[in-house]
Order: structure tokens, then sequence, then C-alpha cells
């Protein structure tokens, strides 16, 4: 398993291949979540993430759950004593395609070329490894800081300024 976050190779997603998902999952009709979405079989996912969380870091990670008016679905915070880096890590799930963000101290914290030089080998392993078993996929924050140019409902009515981060990652 990889020793970067970021490094290429499951779990991690990006390039076109991450480009064409986001655009994919950019649905005119639901902004929070996806059409057919199954919200106890995202939970389900979601419970195990943290728990698998817990085991891999040995730890009790923080868990909030009580997300609403989101396209995100929860926020896992891998204590700062847990981790082999000495800081937190904060993984953020997608209501859409299994996407996950990891960031370390705070989504937009760190650039993913930053993110991969501070956080500790092991800790990226451990990570990966748990998004890897549990079938979801690891996005890099770069590319969802970008301007939103999709077709769905962060259009030119809600104004401008608006993230990919925003589309899948965020309170809308």
């Amino acid at each position: 398993m990889a020793d970067r976050l970021h490094a290429p190779g499951p779990p991690h997603i990006d390039g076109s291949r991450l480009e064409a998902l986001l655009r994919a999952l950019d649905d005119l009709e639901h902004l929070e979540y996806p059409a057919g979405y199954d919200h106890a079989t995202t939970r389900a996912r979601f419970e195990q993430l943290a728990t698998d969380l817990d085991a891999a870091f040995s730890c009790r990670c923080d868990v909030d759950r009580d997300v609403q008016d989101a396209s995100h679905h929860g926020r896992i915070t891998i204590p700062a004593a847990a981790t082999a880096t000495g800081e937190q890590l904060v993984l953020v799930l997608s209501n859409f395609g299994g996407l996950v963000v990891c960031a370390l101290d705070n989504p937009g914290a760190y650039s993913d070329e930053e993110t991969d030089r501070l956080v500790a080998a092991e800790d990226a392993r451990r990570v990966r490894e748990v998004l890897d078993r549990l079938g979801l996929l690891l996005v890099g924050e770069d590319p969802l800081w970008r301007a939103y140019d999709g077709a769905g409902p962060l259009g030119p009515h809600l104004g401008g300024g608006r993230t990919w981060f925003e589309r899948y990652f965020d309170y809308l």
C-alpha cells in the first residue's frame, strides 16, 4: 500500500477519471444526494468507516453524524494523539459515489502536495487500507477547490464563487 495519501492507485482517484466521475454524479435535480440514494446503506458504510478507523488508529475518533442540508454524509476526525503525524486527520464522506476527502488538520488547510509531505507514511497507509477495504474512493482536495462549472444546481442562480468541494463535501 502506498505511503502517501494521494499516491496513484486504489483507493485514490484523480485526473481524467476523477473529472469524469464528478461530472457524471452532477445531477440537475439532486443537490444533497443522488437519485436512488439509500440513507441506511450510506449510514452503515459511514459507521463502518468510523469503526475501522478507530481500530486502525487504536483510538476513538470524533464522529459528526448530525449533518443536514449538505452534500456530505458526515465527518470523522482522527485525534492528533493517535496519529504518527502528530496532527489530526479529518475524513469527509460525500453522499455521492463513495467519495472521501482526507485532510490534514481541516479541509482546505493544506494543498495535496503539502498533505503528502506532512502526513506520516504509516498514517497514509492506514487510511488508504481502510478506504480500499470499504470500496471508498479517496479524492485529493486540489481539484475540488476549482470553480464549479457543472450542470447541477450550484449554477449562477446561487451566486459565484462555488467550488466542486461545495458540490460534494460541504453544507449547501
